[in-house]
C-alpha cells in the first residue's frame, strides 16, 4: 500500500484501524514469500508508509493518537524495535532466519487489533 492510497482511502472514510491493520496484513503476506536481499529491501518500505493516525496526530506530537502506547518514543517503542529489526533485514536479508521476524509481525498485528478493540470499546 502506498502512502497516496493509504491517505485518499483515509479521505474517503476508511477506518484509520482497518487500513493499518491492513497495511500490517498486506506486510506479513509478502513475509512469507520473501526471498531476495532487494525483497526485504521493498517489504522495508513498507513498513515506514504512515498510519493514517500519523496524519491526524503527528502534529500534536502524537498526542492522543490511540497507537501512542505501541508506538510513541519513551514509551514501549514496539514500533521502533520493529522498523529496526527491519533495517536489520534490509542489511543481512536471508542470512537472518526469517521466523524472528515473522513472530515480531504477527505479534504487533495482535497488539494493533487489541487496542482496535480497547479503543473503540470491544474490551476494557
Amino acid at each position: 500500500m502506498t502512502l497516496q492510497e493509504m491517505r485518499e482511502r483515509f479521505q474517503k472514510g476508511d477506518d484509520p484501524f482497518g487500513l493499518t491493520i491492513e497495511k500490517w496484513v498486506r506486510i506479513r503476506k509478502f513475509l512469507d514469500a520473501v526471498l531476495t536481499l532487494n525483497d526485504f529491501q521493498e517489504l522495508f518500505r513498507g513498513t515506514v508508509i504512515a498510519v493514517p493516525f500519523c496524519f491526524e496526530f503527528q502534529v500534536k506530537d502524537c498526542f492522543g493518537c490511540p497507537l501512542e502506547e505501541i508506538c510513541s518514543r519513551g514509551k514501549r517503542e514496539k514500533f521502533q524495535r520493529l522498523i529496526r529489526l527491519f533495517q536489520a533485514y534490509t542489511l543481512a536479508g536471508d542470512m537472518l532466519p526469517k521466523e524472528r521476524l515473522t513472530k515480531e509481525v504477527d505479534n504487533f498485528l495482535i497488539e494493533l487489533e487489541m487496542i482496535e478493540q480497547k479503543s473503540k470499546g470491544i474490551i476494557h
